[in-house]
């Protein structure tokens, strides 16, 4: 497989956000393919996850972020993101939006720097997903 099909494969998960045509996920600082070891420039969720050592329930949080493509997620469809494999649904309430809290501070910690983040829509509103400092 050629450089340039792998670089359109990771791609294709950084699809043009609904309304804005031609919308990639780009980011500046180039990361490595887990895969190949080529610089991608245009990653995949899994290549972010891979390349910043981002823990199991904190990649389900960013998923559901992800998923969103700039546009706001609320914060009970990251819960269901976080607690899917959970028969019972996952904790409490109070439990679940402790662990959310906890969860989200290290994923930002772990995503400074990189050129995606969250951010906080508004109170109510949930979450949206950043890519070089501005909202896509």
């Amino acid at each position: 497989m050629s450089i340039e099909n792998q670089l359109r494969s990771h791609s294709a998960t950084a699809a043009a956000a609904p309304g804005q045509k031609g919308w990639t996920a780009a980011i500046v600082k180039p990361l490595l393919c887990p895969c190949c070891r080529q610089p991608v420039t245009v990653p995949s969720l899994d290549i972010i996850i891979d390349a910043h050592g981002i823990t199991e329930l904190e990649a389900s949080i960013l998923s559901a972020v992800w998923r969103g493509k700039g546009h706001p997620v609320p914060t009970e469809r990251i819960f269901d993101s976080m607690y899917a494999d959970d028969p019972d649904g996952g904790p409490t309430p109070d439990k679940m939006y402790l662990s959310f809290k906890v969860a989200l501070c290290h994923l930002r910690k772990k995503l400074e720097n990189s050129g995606v983040g969250i951010a906080n829509v508004g109170y109510r509103r949930g979450y949206r997903l950043i890519i070089e400092g501005r909202i896509p």
